[in-house]
């Protein structure tokens, strides 16, 4: 997929995913309607859509439209969501700032950012409770479910928030680092390959492949993040330990495009069907906005 195509099946996918995201949050004329704006704020406020397009891509190999799966994939997006607001609260990486924009915490306030993330959360797991129904028997449900679990809980996003915290006061190391990135960024990846991949019924040796690819993606969208912050400082005037630190920007943009090529390795078996996510990765591991 050349440059000029992938850009458009972005665009594409992002503005279908956009109006499906605005749609399901609810209303801020409804009460709590504070909570219900600072949710609309986190969550409509920017964003590439990168995870709910990968899940729309992965839906489509298994044969199933973007429209049948926009549930669960706005459920990732919400997830996504939540984690940001918790992840610029005072109390964790302390942003007063997310997308150049004032983080929710300061749009609003402490409490209602909580309210919001949590609220989004239950909203995620309301969202592909009733896609998963519509695709699966109740076995298949309770396993999408249990994926989203996973992914939020003390083997994914809880467990890599834990681990950031804990080097904010012990010494840095780039294998610790290299478990935030596997945590905090590459378990929603995850998560976007695995949730379709299971509404659309793909085999386990299809799961395998791309569950390979989304951790190698996922990583190396961190690791470009990195890059791309290289020269900005963080709110206490510090300049935050990233992969940049351990390798320069050069050693770091290597390890990106090595993270890509194992990724685009596990494509193989898809042949035509893997082009968006070739392009995907090839994005991802050279992008530098």
């Amino acid at each position: 997929m050349v440059a000029a195509e992938l850009a458009g099946y972005l665009m594409e996918r992002k503005a279908l995913v956009d109006a499906a995201l605005a749609e399901r949050l609810p209303s801020e004329d409804v009460e709590p309607r504070n909570v219900h704006a600072a949710m609309r704020y986190a969550v409509l406020s920017g964003g590439k859509r990168l995870r709910p397009v990968l899940a729309l891509a992965i839906a489509e190999i298994g044969g199933l439209k973007p429209e049948q799966i926009l549930d669960a994939a706005c459920a990732i997006e919400f997830v996504h969501a939540a984690s940001l607001i918790l992840d610029d609260l005072p109390a964790m990486d302390n942003s007063d700032m997310r997308r150049d924009q004032p983080a929710t915490h300061r749009k609003y306030d402490e409490a209602t950012a909580i309210l919001a993330a949590l609220a989004l959360i239950s909203d995620a797991y309301a969202l592909l409770s009733k896609n998963a129904s519509v695709r699966l028997d109740g076995n298949g449900v309770s396993s999408v479910v249990a994926i989203l679990s996973n992914t939020i809980g003390t083997a994914g996003l809880i467990q890599g928030q834990h681990i950031d915290l804990t080097l904010a006061r012990e010494a840095h190391t780039l294998e610790a680092l290299e478990s935030i990135y596997r945590t905090k960024a590459a378990v929603l990846f995850h998560a976007a390959v695995a949730i379709p991949a299971s509404l659309a019924q793909l085999s386990k040796r299809q799961c395998e492949a791309l569950e390979v690819y989304a951790t190698n993606v996922g990583i190396a969208f961190q690791i470009t993040d990195d890059i791309i912050d290289a020269h900005h400082l963080h709110s206490d005037g510090e300049q935050k330990v990233t992969f940049v630190t351990f390798a320069g920007e050069d050693g770091a943009r290597r390890k990106a495009i090595n993270l890509a090529d194992t990724a685009l390795a596990a494509l193989d078996q898809f042949g035509e069907r893997g082009v968006p996510l070739r392009g995907l990765a090839e994005y991802v591991a050279s992008r530098t906005v």
